[in-house]
């Protein structure tokens, strides 16, 4: 069976800088302010800093994987049937 997941989870510290596109210089990093609490304690992202270039920024940990897209086509078409199908069903054969 083929790997049916949507959403993979990484560590962010492997991944390239953004700004100059090193590999592997990435390190979590200190919040600063109210904002920044705010955003990683709701959310998915934690603020990493290069050892390189000094960028500091928000990085999620989360990832698409190759087959997600097309999977989520698949899911949201799966969803617009059923609904199709329901309303059909709802309209033509409940009374009134």
């Amino acid at each position: 069976m083929k790997n049916t997941k949507v959403l993979i989870s990484r560590n962010p510290a492997y991944s390239a800088c953004p700004a100059c596109g090193k590999k592997g210089t990435l390190q979590r990093s200190r919040t600063n302010s109210m904002k920044e609490q705010i955003i990683r304690k709701t959310g998915f992202f934690k603020i990493y800093r290069c050892v390189e270039c000094g960028w500091r920024g928000f990085k999620t940990s989360l990832a698409f994987t190759k087959n997600s897209y097309k999977n989520l086509l698949i899911y949201f078409v799966i969803i617009v049937v059923t609904a199709v199908v329901a309303r059909y069903v709802l309209t033509h054969f409940m009374p009134v």
